[in-house]
């Protein structure tokens, strides 16, 4: 473990100021997706249909308490929602007045999906050109050195530009990939959420209107 940290710092020593600007998109990328991974994947139950079975159960006997202990308090977007047609339901609104109260709650619910989440392809993009950047100013410092240094120093000025721009490279990508294969996964367990959710909400709209009818 000691050796795999000195071999970060050198990297940083040889990458230069442009080393730090990445650890501080990785930073940023890193927190987001350690966010999201919590709301996606345990804040978010992965199958809503146990959920709706027991709220189509209790209001089939006429138990709406019943059915919005089943919802809890809980801040997932589709509980939320399935709250909000419930509370609805329970103060006696249409079927019309429930819909769109549920409407105007999921303006805001559905958002909570995907937000933050674009950021990943920012910080990938982004990171792939600051380190593009680290290449360009090593190759710089590179062939300025030839004609500004000894002939017995010119060597290692060169390697040392040439390992700069490398490693700002290296590093960009290392930043860049997971990025984008994190933002794909996150992007389709998002899809699968929303699709779920509407699913829920119209079961259950459609059992209202049957119970009511």
């Amino acid at each position: 473990m000691s050796n795999f940290i000195e071999l970060v710092a050198e990297w940083f020593r040889v990458g230069g100021p442009v080393m730090w600007v990445l650890l501080f998109f990785a930073a940023c990328a890193a927190s987001i997706m350690a966010e999201r991974f919590i709301f996606l994947y345990f804040i978010c139950p992965k199958d809503y249909s146990v959920l709706l079975h027991k709220i189509k159960s209790a209001i089939g006997e006429d138990k709406t308490e019943e059915a919005l202990k089943s919802v809890g308090d809980k801040s997932a977007p589709t509980h939320v929602l399935l709250n909000v047609a419930l509370q609805s339901f329970k103060a006696g609104d249409s079927i019309s007045d429930i819909q769109e109260n549920v409407e105007e709650a999921a303006i805001h619910q559905i958002h909570r999906f995907s937000v933050r989440i674009n950021y990943l392809t920012l910080f990938a993009n982004v990171a792939t050109l600051v380190g593009l950047l680290g290449t360009i100013t090593g190759l710089m410092l590179s062939f300025s050195s030839l004609a500004t240094v000894e002939a017995a120093q010119k060597a290692s000025m060169l390697a040392a530009g040439i390992s700069q721009a490398m490693i700002t490279t290296a590093f960009g990508l290392i930043i860049a990939v997971p990025c984008m294969v994190i933002y794909t996964v996150y992007s389709n367990r998002q899809t699968r959420l929303v699709k779920e959710l509407d699913e829920s909400i119209v079961k259950l709209l459609n059992f209202m209107k049957k119970k009511r009818a």
